[in-house]
């Protein structure tokens, strides 16, 4: 499987420095079908989602006008990954209107435009600048994440919802979680999700476990929710269990190390164009709403 630093060397983006790598972390691209020793389990697929006593951390339906600039949802703070450059807040790429915010991938003069929006800044991500949840940036440890979403019928997609832990300055390394990743018609029952560990302690720099089911319900094109749970509740095998959801019933569960439900993440929605399909409709618009956390 060739890996996100592979595809910005396709695409003339980023450096093959391992620094580059870890400054400006990224997803990984290319779909793999699920094997046997990839950790995943799917023998839960459809159970529901129990929140018991949890409770609500974080919620935005987007009602209110953002700026995208702070305090909490920042856009473009992420390294271009596909082949777009992402736009600063204020750009053609974002706008929030009828409880929606909405990732457009356009054509403009000087190539592919989308874009990306987080609950951290660039320096509370790599940097280590303080983050005070829900006042300035947002992150939560050991909490249920889940947006709701709606993909293009459009080819060369790469929606995305998934979780990052802000880069330590002191000892480089994060960790990532992607709830979904997805790829456009040319895949339109494809759901992609993984676990990453980057970092100089990893072999090449980075450790990973994918896996890929087919869900019928996504190629509807409609209105779907997306969720990944960092309680440590569900267990394989004894051991605390990360489980991915898609309307609130069970896709696929993985049993991940202690740090997964222990260390604070962030939450990305973002739109790439994915350089692996030779078809590419734009423009081309990905939309979200009722994000929400629980702890």
């Amino acid at each position: 499987m060739m890996t996100a630093l592979e595809m910005r060397r396709l695409s003339g983006r980023a450096g093959s420095s391992l620094a580059a790598l870890l400054f400006a972390p990224v997803l990984v691209l290319l779909p793999g079908v699920a094997h046997a020793d990839n950790g995943w389990s799917e023998a839960q697929r459809g159970s529901p989602l129990v929140l018991g006593t949890s409770k609500l951390a974080f919620e935005d339906l987007f009602n209110t006008p953002h700026t995208l600039n702070g305090p909490i949802l920042w856009a473009k703070q992420h390294a271009d990954v596909g082949l777009e450059t992402f736009d600063p807040a204020g750009a053609a790429a974002y706008s929030i209107a009828g409880g929606v915010l909405k990732l457009r991938a356009y054509q403009a003069a000087d190539g592919i435009h989308s874009g990306n929006v987080q609950s951290t800044n660039a320096n509370q991500a790599y940097q280590g600048a303080q983050i005070v949840p829900g006042r300035n940036g947002f992150t939560c440890v050991g909490c249920y994440f889940e947006v709701r979403a709606q993909f293009p019928n459009a080819r060369g997609t790469w929606g995305a919802f998934w979780l990052l832990t802000p880069d330590d300055p002191r000892r480089r390394g994060h960790l990532e979680v992607d709830a979904i990743e997805y790829f456009g018609a040319g895949d339109k029952r494809g759901h992609h999700h993984s676990i990453h560990r980057w970092g100089p302690q990893e072999p090449g720099g980075h450790a990973k476990r994918s896996d890929y089911t087919g869900m019928d319900a996504i190629a509807d094109f409609g209105w779907h929710l997306y969720g990944v749970d960092l309680r440590g509740i569900a267990e394989i095998d004894g051991k605390p269990a990360l489980v991915v959801y898609m309307d609130r019933k069970e896709v696929a569960r993985i049993a991940a190390d202690a740090d997964f439900f222990t260390r604070p993440f962030y939450f990305n929605m973002t739109l790439s164009i994915n350089p692996q399909d030779s078809v590419r409709t734009l423009p081309q618009t990905v939309s979200f709403d009722d994000l929400r956390v629980y702890k």
